[in-house]
């Protein structure tokens, strides 16, 4: 035979050795080898965990016994959320998902107008090509997946204005309670440049949001200038800070309608928190005549430690101001005729999801 081709060296084959297995040298030619001196280079059983090896009959083998004495046990008994995998020996074993991540949605709050067909877009974390979503009192049409950070979701809104809860499930089902704000305006979150510090050193860092850096030190800022003509509302809600222990706080968190002009105060929302087993108040203030109305809002556990508390707004249509809860209308007898600017006052709790609305006229 030819040098220019692979040849067999006939001589291995005389000897009739057992162990032997035919590879090629480093010029290309076919020769017996010894099996043992192989192993660790070329030869990979499902036994083998060293990785870029190619299956052989014995591997086969064991994958067959595999499945006979393994999958087949495991399937008889398969449960929901379960992923095949193999262990640190490369066996095949049926794993259950305890870290499956539900999904997040990363907005603060999102807004769409009512009555209204259009697109949507979600941003967060953990979304799947194949989750749903659900959006109370709103007509999802369908989905479109970007990415596991963002989808698009064309809806159709009622006419019913309010905060609705958002239902994610990517397997796991999440439910984001009030995130949808469907509402006839602009919306407006204040970032960190539409603050302006009067006292304290308030933690800004996140869209929306006044909180403390230190507890029980007051903090005052305000936001945003609204103008006179404008028909607006002033959401926000009051939140535990996780700074400090529950504990009296008389006359706050609150937040303000100030004159842009001279910083006096015109309308206010206060809360007064008497303690962790009493119960507290919610109440509406007017420059003329100060605190004027006292509305319960249930014990302190109840109100500012529950995972979802309720949102309050500020609303002025035409001359009239109210503040409002969805089940509270406090109608103000003041009338105020100039350009106002949102202040908010904190000591032991935190205002968040605070956003400005210019309303529709």
């Amino acid at each position: 035979m030819s040098t220019k081709y692979n040849r067999i060296k006939v001589a291995d084959l005389e000897k009739n050795q057992p162990d032997k297995i035919l590879t090629t040298n480093s010029t290309g030619e076919l020769q017996f080898s010894n099996l043992n001196e192989i192993k660790i280079d070329n030869y990979n059983a499902l036994d083998y965990i060293e990785e870029g090896k190619s299956l052989d009959a014995r591997q086969g083998k064991i994958l067959k016994d595999l499945v006979d004495n393994k999958i087949d046990k495991t399937f008889g008994s398969l449960q929901a959320n379960k992923i095949l995998g193999t262990d640190v020996n490369g066996n095949l074993k049926m794993y259950s998902l305890p870290n499956f991540q539900a999904p997040f949605i990363g907005d603060a709050v999102l807004t769409f107008l009512p009555d209204t067909t259009g697109n949507l877009t979600i941003k967060g974390a953990f979304f799947t090509p194949s989750m749903t979503v659900t959006i109370q009192g709103q007509t999802v049409n369908y989905i479109t997946f970007i990415n596991d950070n963002e989808i698009q979701v064309n809806l159709t809104t009622g006419i019913i204005e309010g905060d609705f809860d958002v239902i994610l499930n990517n397997g796991v089902s999440a439910t984001f309670s009030r995130r949808m704000l469907i509402v006839l305006g602009t919306v407006y979150k204040p970032d960190i440049s539409n603050w302006t510090v009067f006292s304290g050193t308030p933690d800004l860092s996140t869209k929306g949001d006044i909180k403390l850096n230190l507890y029980n030190v007051p903090c005052a800022a305000t936001c945003f200038t609204i103008p006179n003509n404008k028909n607006f509302r002033v959401y926000f809600t009051l939140t535990r800070s996780p700074l400090g222990a529950v504990v009296g706080s008389p006359d706050e968190p609150s937040i303000s309608l100030i004159s842009a002009v001279d910083n006096s105060v015109k309308f206010a929302a206060k809360v007064y928190l008497n303690g962790p087993d009493t119960n507290s108040h919610l109440y509406a203030y007017q420059e003329s005549t100060g605190l004027f109305y006292g509305s319960s809002i249930g014990y302190l556990e109840t109100f500012v430690m529950k995972t979802n508390p309720p949102t309050f707004y500020f609303e002025r249509i035409g001359s009239q101001y109210r503040i409002r809860d969805y089940n509270t209308n406090i109608v103000f007898s003041d009338v105020f005729s100039g350009d106002l600017k949102i202040r908010a006052d904190i000591r032991r709790f935190n205002i968040t999801n605070i956003r400005y609305v210019e309303l529709v006229s």
